[in-house]
């Protein structure tokens, strides 16, 4: 991402692992003993903002749409993320299930085209895991994103993803980081404009994306909006977040 090769290279590191930003393990008011259940409100805890250095933020604001209260991603040439750290029990669990409504899609957008990768909604999972087994390219990559941002990356993480043409099941590699996988689960127009709900088995689904590595503790959960790349707008609803 980002206009030219050094601040697109400062944009990918920075995505992977945040900002100075430090996600804090602040749990839900009144949690569920048997699952994690994140607020659909940006401003209560576990969530907190993850600003990208460079980058315009997005706007992630509290909303009803169709009767339903959410969290509201708002993206006007702009990246940035909310994250929710998860701690023990649930960083073991496996089933996730989640709400989307979104309006419209990104105009052009392609998860496929490093020139084209916006999206109006992604669900991210990040994963903790051996920092010793990662190959030297990635790991180099994971370092300068900590000198530059401060943040000790993810180990490994899965976007969940809305994508306009390519079929429900696709595995998308991230252009630079192999430690970034995207799964589209939902795929072209239909249910646009409708609360649509989703579940997955997220160690399942690492196992897949990862061929041949078993998936560590869940280290955090967090929400983009982004239209940086092709500079248009996008909106997007999140809701009933849950981890069990």
């Amino acid at each position: 991402m980002g206009c030219n090769v050094w601040l697109g290279w400062v944009a990918i590191l920075l995505l992977l692992g945040g900002c100075a930003t430090t996600l804090d393990s602040r749990k839900p008011v009144s949690a569920p003993a048997d699952r994690l259940l994140l607020p659909n409100n940006p401003l209560e805890p576990p969530w907190q903002p993850i600003i990208i250095r460079f980058k315009t933020p997005t706007e992630y604001s509290r909303a009803v749409v169709d009767g339903m209260p959410c969290i509201l991603g708002e993206a006007k040439s702009s990246w940035s993320l909310l994250g929710a750290r998860v701690s023990a029990p649930y960083s073991k669990a496996s089933n996730l299930s989640w709400r989307w409504h979104v309006p419209n899609l990104v105009n052009g957008a392609d998860n496929e085209s490093r020139d084209r990768d916006d999206a109006p909604v992604r669900l991210v999972v990040a994963f903790k895991g051996d920092r010793e087994t990662i190959d030297a390219v990635d790991r180099a990559a994971m370092n300068m994103a900590k000198l530059i941002g401060g943040w000790e990356i993810p180990f490994a993480s899965i976007q969940y993803i809305w994508e306009a043409d390519a079929k429900v099941e696709t595995i998308i590699n991230h252009h630079t980081v192999s430690r970034i996988k995207k799964i589209v689960v939902r795929s072209g127009s239909q249910g646009l404009g409708s609360w649509v709900d989703l579940e997955r088995d997220v160690r399942a689904d690492f196992r897949r994306a990862f061929a041949g590595e078993e998936p560590g503790e869940i280290e955090s959960i967090g929400l983009m909006t982004d239209t940086d790349t092709l500079h248009g707008n996008a909106r997007g609803c999140y809701a009933d977040i849950v981890l069990r």
